[in-house]
């Protein structure tokens, strides 16, 4: 009987755990925007064919956003062609394609060097730099080539970047993006590794991966990166062969319960991160990676069924001992390559005891083992036994609270991705392919995003028109193609059509769209705080809207400028968007940018009390948490600018130079000390 009842207790945690993690790690709809959201972001990047394809990898592109996750982002350059030498003969004519070949390294599986076999017309410098002689045998090398991308971006954004393993992180605290970033720059190879063709045809008895899922991962083929074996002797000329694609399919493919024991996983590794700092020299021997490899071997060696709400602990603790076994043995072998032991090099003597000791005490704490660790508060021990006691918000939030975090990520995310009109085509199938509100909520905002782009293009040509007849067809033909955005949010789109009135001269028509910019509640989509949540929650949520209807009532996303559409943009801000490279946006928060907007407006109808009242409310600006100065340099530029306008040089002076003081966002675009020099010349 106490058998039974101590089963029972132990359904009702697991039950209990299950609904604070899909609060916690992301509920099924959460974590299938977020994917959605990544692969269409990926699809209209990987439109405009700039010379190298991005892969968005890691915790993020997966589907997990929790606290300390990076962003992690792959290049995969498009004319470098990687092969194996059984297929010479199919060496492609293309000239501007560069061809190099797989061969044997002196390192574990999974690991090669790169023999350059044909360099391309279309070759990047870093490439030609990292070529060495062996003899009569030309390589690229791994480190060299590393080390010049790294020089190369860390010049561009005059931010130093740290290095591990293939990538290089530009941290939060140097870039204020919100996060840190991880970039990798990788070929690919279309073939699949000779070393893997036991994960292929190995025997499964649970039929997980199945056969269609494997076979879409072995045409995929593989990558390799710039990053040796660490056991090896000489790692100077090793690549090592990735299979980030693979993962992220297998991630995708997993149950809900599955992706939730991997987000606990996850969390569990941060939870007790500070327990390796302080006991182990090397903290990241347990890593992301090996908590993947983790949750991967889990899956493929039990069954289906096994995988459910009230057996999450269970299968939780399943992954632990897994775990613990490859400690005890010292042997943690990659996912693809069996061979290749992760361990090698790392785990070893006293270092290897202290680990054991430390994940079999946390092991049998059993549940308790939830409670250990600071990272993350209140811990999900915590959090069970609030629930316990009768809090049932850590485990089940109401539904106009999930409602408005659904809503948050999808507006932040749709306004965000990186449009251009050449964009237009892959939006307008994504749109004609949608399945569901989300997907096509998702397509039309990128539909009307790219639509602008053309309209703001078609803005370019009427510059170089001849004749008033030539000049007007362009902006009307600008100006609607501007309307569907404009129709969709306030900012960027009342916003772009307010700059439209401002340059053709209509100044009234730009103040009254500013005004409601200005004056009216508003959701701002780009701090990731969300400011005015709980009122956004209380006014749309629960009540039947459209996703479309909520956006076009309340969301303003960043105004992105392009230096491509110089004229369309106030001469006022050209100095700005000089300093930045035709793939970079100058992004201005939408309430300054609303304010600045006006000023500019009342300055050329010469009212100067109302442009004054909008140069104090700039001033006030500075201040605000979400898109003020403490943040955006722009803010204090934008203020110098305007100070400039009304002949006040002494303050423009000062804002210059406190919008280059502390960290702010893309700091490295910032024209401010040009525009000084400028000033003091003329003084």
């Amino acid at each position: 009987m106490n058998k039974m009842a101590d089963q029972d207790d132990h359904y009702e945690m697991s039950w209990i755990l299950y609904y604070i993690l899909d609060r916690y790690i992301g509920s099924r709809k959460m974590v299938a925007v977020k994917r959605k959201l990544t692969l269409v972001g990926e699809q209209i990047k990987n439109y405009r064919k700039i010379g190298a394809k991005i892969v968005y990898v890691g915790s993020l592109a997966e589907g997990i956003e929790m606290k300390g996750s990076d962003q992690d982002m792959m290049f995969v350059h498009n004319n470098v062609i990687v092969m194996y030498p059984d297929q010479y003969t199919s060496i492609p004519l293309d000239r501007t394609k560069t061809v190099v070949m797989m061969r044997d390294a002196d390192s574990r599986p999974g690991y090669v060097n790169l023999e350059l076999v044909k360099l391309g017309q279309q070759f990047s410098p870093h490439f030609t730099q990292s070529i060495v002689q062996v003899g009569d045998v030309l390589f690229v090398s791994s480190e060299m080539y590393s080390r010049a991308i790294a020089d190369t971006f860390s010049a561009f954004i005059n931010i130093t970047l740290e290095s591990h393993g293939p990538a290089h992180t530009m941290k939060n605290k140097q870039s204020d993006l919100g996060t840190d970033v991880d970039q990798v720059y990788s070929f690919l190879c279309t073939s699949w590794p000779r070393e893997a063709n036991e994960w292929v045809s190995r025997t499964r008895l649970h039929e997980w991966p199945g056969y269609n899922l494997r076979d879409q991962i072995v045409q995929g083929g593989c990558h390799l990166v710039p990053v040796g074996d660490k056991t090896s002797p000489d790692t100077f000329l090793q690549w090592r062969i990735s299979f980030v694609c693979a993962e992220r399919k297998l991630i995708h493919s997993l149950s809900h319960v599955q992706f939730l024991v991997y987000g606990l996983l996850k969390y569990f590794l941060k939870q007790i991160s500070d327990k390796f700092e302080q006991q182990i020299v090397d903290a990241d021997i347990i890593s992301s990676y090996i908590i993947k490899t983790t949750i991967f071997h889990a899956v493929e060696s039990t069954p289906y069924s096994l995988w459910q709400e009230r057996n999450i602990f269970f299968c939780f603790m399943l992954c632990f001992n897994i775990l613990i076994a490859w400690v005890n043995t010292g042997h943690c072998p990659n996912y693809f390559i069996k061979s290749n032991n992760m361990f090698l090099g790392k785990l070893h003597g006293e270092i290897q005891q202290n680990l054991l000791r430390i994940l079999i005490e946390l092991h049998d704490k059993k549940w308790k083992c939830l409670s250990v660790g600071t990272f993350i508060q209140p811990s999900l021990g915590l959090r069970i036994n609030s629930v316990l006691n009768g809090e049932w918000e850590y485990a089940l939030p109401p539904p106009t609270q999930s409602e408005r975090e659904c809503d948050m990520e999808l507006f932040y995310s749709s306004l965000t991705i990186d449009n251009r009109s050449a964009s237009l085509p892959v939006a307008l199938t994504l749109l004609c392919n949608s399945k569901s509100d989300i997907d096509e909520f998702i397509a039309y905002i990128s539909t009307v995003l790219a639509l602008s782009y053309t309209g703001m293009d078609t803005f370019e040509k009427h510059v170089a028109a001849e004749g008033n007849k030539a000049k007007y067809k362009y902006l009307r033909k600008c100006r609607n193609l501007l309307a569907p955005l404009s129709s969709v949010c306030t900012s960027p789109g009342q916003l772009t059509l307010a700059t439209y009135y401002y340059q053709t001269g209509n100044y009234m028509k730009g103040l009254e769209i500013c005004k409601n910019m200005i004056s009216s509640f508003k959701i701002y989509v780009g701090a990731g705080t969300f400011k005015g949540k709980d009122r956004y929650e209380h006014l749309y949520c629960g009540r039947g809207y459209t996703l479309l209807h909520k956006c076009q009532e309340v969301c303003a996303s960043p105004m992105k400028f392009k230096q491509t559409h110089l004229s369309f943009y106030p001469s006022e801000i050209h100095k700005e968007l000089t300093k930045i490279h035709d793939y970079d946006e100058l992004i201005i928060p939408p309430l300054t940018y609303a304010v600045f907007l006006s000023f500019l407006c009342y300055h050329e109808l010469g009212d100067t009390r109302r442009r004054h009242e909008a140069l104090i409310h700039l001033r006030a600006l500075k201040y605000d948490e979400e898109q003020g100065g403490c943040k955006h340099w722009i803010v204090q530029n934008i203020l110098g600018i305007c100070y400039e306008v009304v002949g006040d040089r002494s303050r423009a002076l000062r804002e210059y130079r406190n919008s280059l003081r502390g960290f702010k966002m893309l700091q490295y675009q910032n024209p401010a000390k040009d525009s000084i020099e400028r000033l003091q010349r003329s003084q």
